[in-house]
């Protein structure tokens, strides 16, 4: 994705415009001693602001930090002071802190496109997406015409549904360099969702041409030309929930509907009508909302997923006695304890062929054990599961059917299901309760 590499342009803006304290600014300063202000000399001044500027550059952003606070409270209106401020407060990650302070500098310095640009970057993280858009179109205004600011440009129109202004920007990024990755990646998604399938197939053969090996293109591409793989890529899936962790819960619960934790819970309820304190796999944990669904019916929950930043967001909740980064499979082969209840909400949609998924717990569950899951619906075929347009996998119900009598599952009960809304429908799909 898009910050790592975005902080480190963000540094190398920072490196060429703390170091040089503008002529203007000492002039400034001897003008306050002049005017009996608060004193300190210029070369004083000079001393202290290229020390905080070292430390910051070694990463002691703390010690930095104290350095600036002494020199706002003689110079509270140096927009240079609020701007390094800014920078060192996202380091730290303290976005609502940068803010402040780069809404002083912005006001300060109107028509300066790095701090436009670096407040564009910390809007981002705060998930301002709009306030974003408009910083980075002062830096574009301001004379900063880059392919850096451009694309964060197009993502946050693309943030915010203003497609076809995303898309205008993706074709001059595009113009520019036809060979940006990022770009045509997100471009190829935004024409598939869109509707737009011919533009999107075109864009990820584009970007297969380039880089063959790139696994989301892949995966999208077979989506669209009908190919189903048997799963998909591992580091796909890994990519796409690092990249989308900080949205995942208010994207899903606010935008899409999602109340997929909530229906098995309640599925599992009435079949049981019983809190039972279970040993308890939730697979594919994400960040934990089956988890704060059945966490009172557990004695020990443990939380698998592959991807470290929807773990670290379920780490937060608390409510895990342990969380795993890794792949299902292989959690679950190495595994030498078993549960008599595994979870799986909205797991199953990433892996096509499940035989191995199904004979893994198995040999996890305990005698009488449960599992309980969900799958988006699939027409019947050879196969019995498809990869759908949305890159997402469906699964039949005679294909379930079949899996459990080979694997020694009971399908106890299963109902239709609401599983999240899509260009304003609702994607359906089915729950199932498995005894062994």
């Amino acid at each position: 994705h898009m910050d790592k590499r975005y902080m480190i342009q963000s540094i190398c803006r920072f490196r060429q415009f703390e170091f040089i304290i503008p002529r203007t600014f000492l002039n400034f300063i001897s003008m306050q001693k002049e005017n009996s202000a608060p004193q300190m000399a210029p070369d004083e001044f000079q001393k202290h602001f290229h020390q905080a500027c070292i430390l910051q550059e070694a990463g002691r952003l703390k010690e930095s930090l104290e350095i600036y606070d002494d020199l706002l409270s003689v110079f509270p209106g140096s927009p240079l002071l609020h701007f390094n401020c800014g920078l060192a407060y996202f380091d730290q990650q303290n976005f609502s802190k940068a803010e402040t302070h780069y809404s002083k500098a912005a006001a300060m310095l109107t028509d300066d496109p790095d701090i436009h640009y670096n407040r564009g970057l910390n809007f981002r993280r705060l998930h301002r997406y709009k306030d974003a858009a408009i910083s980075f179109e002062n830096a574009f205004k301001a004379g900063d015409t880059s392919i850096d600011t451009l694309y964060n440009l197009a993502l946050c129109n693309q943030d915010i549904g203003n497609f076809s202004e995303a898309g205008r920007l993706y074709d001059i990024i595009l113009s520019k360099d036809s060979t940006h990755q990022s770009c045509l990646n997100n471009f190829a998604y935004l024409c598939h969702k869109s509707g737009d399938t011919k533009r999107a197939e075109s864009l990820y053969r584009q970007l297969l041409t380039i880089n063959p090996g790139h696994l989301a293109a892949q995966h999208m591409l077979s989506s669209l030309t009908g190919t189903t793989p048997d799963s998909a890529p591992i580091e796909y899936v890994e990519s796409i929930f690092d990249n989308y962790a900080n949205d995942f819960e208010h994207s899903l619960i606010e935008n899409l509907q999602y109340k997929t934790p909530e229906t098995l819970y309640d599925f599992y309820f009435q079949a049981f009508k019983t809190k039972s304190q279970h040993r308890c796999l939730d697979l594919g944990c994400g960040t934990g909302l089956a988890g704060e669904q059945f966490k009172n019916i557990c004695i020990e929950l443990t939380g698998i997923d592959i991807s470290q930043k929807m773990l670290a967001i379920a780490k937060r909740k608390h409510l895990y006695d342990q969380l795993i980064k890794d792949d299902i499979i292989h959690f679950l082969q190495a595994a030498n304890q078993k549960y008599n209840l595994i979870l799986a909400a909205d797991v199953f949609t990433y892996m096509g062929d499940l035989e191995k998924m199904f004979t893994e717990c198995s040999s996890s569950i305990t005698k009488s054990g449960i599992l309980l899951f969900s799958v988006e619906e699939a027409r019947e075929s050879d196969k019995g599961f498809e990869l759908k347009h949305t890159g997402r996998f469906g699964h039949s119900a005679a294909y379930i059917k079949s899996l459990c009598q080979q694997t020694g599952w009971t399908i106890l009960d299963h109902q239709l299901s609401n599983l999240r809304q899509e260009k304003g429908e609702w994607i359906k799909g089915h729950l199932y309760l498995l005894q062994h």
